[in-house]
């Protein structure tokens, strides 16, 4: 197939200025001439113009697209599979956006208007919601809010003024009220995410999200106390199953790296739950990680110690606690390890 200039945008619906400027820059030009000096597209042209027009959509500049279509560093079958990926997550996020729309023409037809601040405030949380949550997640989640609404709206507040008055007051993290104020804490947010760990992993994340927290009024500052808080709590456990001399090493190490756990937590989570295999190479580089950061950031590589932490995770149900780990998760990723 050859096509003149007007006849390619005509069936393309692409304005004629448009194809003239690719070939200005030398995106894209005619590839045959004819005897009478005529610029014809043939079928090579029409595919290198597709991906051209996927490339723009996918959001990339034209000299981007020049680069990546002269290095052919991008096959179109690539091209087209990242366009059918993009049509999809815009299919689910129009479906999503259809059933909140459908919520609230229920609300209101029902005569359950809410006032502005309500709305904004309620449609802040959905965005941050559903930047971290699947929409099963968001369903469970909120039916687990909805079997402890009294708690929410009137233990939470208060929890939330007394933690910010310890921390006016300076209360030590060791102090034994601040301690069982934490566990407490903890076990509301176990409640929340009806003890699944997996979830409660994701709130932790999306807890750390600034629009979150000016919602929710818990900064950062907080939960960094509370963190202090729980590692005390964790400490005073640990000296139960450490000698003096094993407790000073391990102080060493604790709050080096604290900011690596929960991601790789998560993504050892991900996989258990996916049902993957321990003993995949996947998985197996997750427990390398695992064994790595467990050596440089709690046991210094003390064999001995490692042993006793073990002991202690496997007998102390506060260890776990508001952290997203469990039993089976150890199981899993001991098993990864073995295999070492």
């Amino acid at each position: 197939m050859l096509l003149k200039v007007g006849q390619l945008a005509k069936q393309i619906c692409l304005s004629v200025r448009t194809l003239h400027h690719y070939d200005e820059i030398g995106l894209l030009s005619p590839s045959v001439r004819t005897p009478a000096g005529h610029r014809l597209y043939n079928s090579a042209d029409i595919s290198r113009l597709h991906r051209i027009q996927a490339l723009k959509q996918l959001g990339l500049s034209l000299q981007q697209i020049a680069d990546i279509i002269q290095e052919n560093s991008q096959p179109l079958g690539e091209v087209i599979a990242q366009q059918i990926a993009q049509l999809e997550q815009e299919m689910e996020q129009a479906a999503q956006l259809k059933s909140k729309l459908i919520k609230l023409q229920s609300n209101l037809q029902t005569g359950n208007e809410s006032d502005m601040t309500s709305w904004l405030d309620t449609l802040a949380l959905m965005n941050v919601y559903e930047k971290y949550l699947t929409e099963d997640e968001i369903d469970e989640l909120n039916s687990h809010a909805l079997a402890l609404k009294h708690e929410i709206e009137h233990d939470w507040p208060v929890m939330v003024k007394k933690l910010q008055e310890m921390m006016d007051q300076k209360v030590s993290p060791s102090d034994k009220d601040a301690q069982a104020f934490v566990i407490r804490w903890t076990e509301m947010l176990e409640r929340l995410v009806g003890h699944n760990p997996h979830l409660l992993l994701k709130v932790h994340l999306m807890a750390d999200d600034i629009e979150m927290q000016l919602q929710r009024g818990i900064s950062s500052a907080m939960r960094e106390y509370l963190g202090d808080v729980m590692g005390s709590v964790h400490r005073d456990i640990f000296s139960k199953y450490l000698s003096p001399a094993q407790m000073q090493r391990m102080d060493m190490h604790r709050q080096k790296n604290k900011a690596a756990w929960p991601p790789l937590i998560t993504a050892v989570r991900e996989k258990m739950q996916a049902g993957v295999s321990p003993e995949s190479e996947e998985v197996r580089s997750l427990a390398i990680q695992w064994k790595n950061l467990f050596e440089t950031s709690v046991s210094g590589g003390d064999p001995e110690i490692t042993e006793k932490i073990r002991t202690a995770y496997a007998c102390e149900p506060l260890l776990t606690q508001g952290t997203g780990l469990d039993l089976a998760l150890f199981k899993f990723i001991r098993q990864a390890m073995d295999n070492l």
